[in-house]
């Protein structure tokens, strides 16, 4: 029978977590956002990017802190 002890699961938890704080970005993604949240994609077609444009300016200050959340550059 297979004893489940918690010396196992130890250090696999240790490497699991540190495998997860190295999956960002060291410079969180900064670099390359031009103030703009979530991941980058670019848009090609001038309309919709306009559109994505317009629809930033008018988030809430709400929306505008978990943007700067997310991009790590928060005040």
């Amino acid at each position: 029978m297979i004893e489940f002890k918690p010396r196992y699961f130890v250090l696999p938890a240790i490497a699991l977590t540190v495998l997860a704080m190295l999956h960002a970005p060291a410079d969180g993604g900064r670099a390359d956002r031009n103030g703009e949240c979530g991941p980058v994609v670019r848009i090609i077609d001038p309309g919709i990017r306009a559109s994505f444009a317009a629809f930033g300016r008018s988030q809430s200050s709400a929306a505008a802190r978990a943007c700067a959340l997310y991009a790590n550059n928060t005040p």
